[in-house]
Parts: C-alpha cells; structure tokens; sequence
C-alpha cells in the first residue's frame, strides 16, 4: 500500500470518527433555532426566529401557547395542520410526548373519549389561518410589514 493511499484512509477514518463522535455527542439544546422554514402554498416562508427573540425581545410564548409546563414548545403542525383530514386525525398523536398534552384539545384520555365528545376541528385554526392570525396580527400592531401588499416580505416566490 503506498503512502498516499495510507494517508487517505488515516486522514478519511479521522473525518469519519469526528463526524459520528459529533452526532453522538450532540445536546438537546434549548437555543431557539436561527430561522425556520415554513412551506405553503403561497410560496416559502424563511421565519427569521432568532431575530424575533433576540432583537425584538419576544418570549416563546408570545408566539407558542405551549405555556411554561413543557420544556420545548411543540411544533405547530402538531396542533394546526394543514388541513383536518384523515392523516391528521390518524397521526397527530406520534407529536405529543407528554399524554398531558393531549389534554390540550381533548377533554378527557382520547383513547377512551367516545367520538362524538372529541373536539370539534372548526374551533382549532389550521396552520395558514394560525399563521396568519398570529404573525399578521402581531405585525399589524408593532408596525411591521403586514397587509395584502406585503405578502412577498414574508413569502418567497410571490
């Protein structure tokens, strides 16, 4: 075996080692995430997340009712699909670790909840119109862009 060829599997084996030691090592951390991407029908949303905790001072629940009784907000698809369809009503429980979140929208265990007590999907926004709600609103009160003109500011391929 020549020396190149040595230094190739030495130096290819040390990358290799680093890369799996990284992503066993890796923490859950808790640091907000710097953007998050939001895919939709009226074009990719690039969420500067960073920016609206650390420059415009908001708190996590400004934006995720999760409250303070679970230590990461949950995703918002979990409870704001798409749509409430057959998938969702299917699959919707792999999202809550903690069956106390379930309680969240159902009144009682959903596994022992006869269907006509489980909650009525018209009171719950799917995610365009929480997304909306929510951002819009915010934006519309701090005098950030917001408005049928502003669309291309938040979606990309307007």
């Amino acid at each position: 075996m020549s020396k190149q060829t040595l230094l190739v599997l030495v130096v290819t084996g040390a990358l290799f080692l680093a890369s799996v030691v990284g992503y066993v090592g890796q923490s859950e951390s808790s640091d907000p995430p710097v953007r998050v991407f939001l895919d939709n029908t009226g074009g990719r949303v690039v969420f500067g997340h960073l920016a609206h905790v650390e420059d415009y001072g908001l708190e996590c629940e400004d934006c995720h009712h999760d409250g303070e009784a679970f230590e990461r907000p949950m995703e918002c698809g979990a409870c704001h699909p798409k749509a409430f369809d057959e998938a969702f009503a299917q699959n919707h429980q792999q999202a809550f670790s903690d069956p106390e979140q379930c309680l969240r929208c159902h009144y009682d265990d959903p596994a022992t909840e006869a269907p006509e007590d489980r909650p009525d999907p018209y009171w719950i926004a799917v995610r365009a119109d929480a997304f909306h709600s929510q951002c819009m609103g915010c934006h519309e009160s701090m005098g950030g862009p917001a408005g049928d003109e502003s669309c291309n500011q938040c979606h990309a391929g307007m």
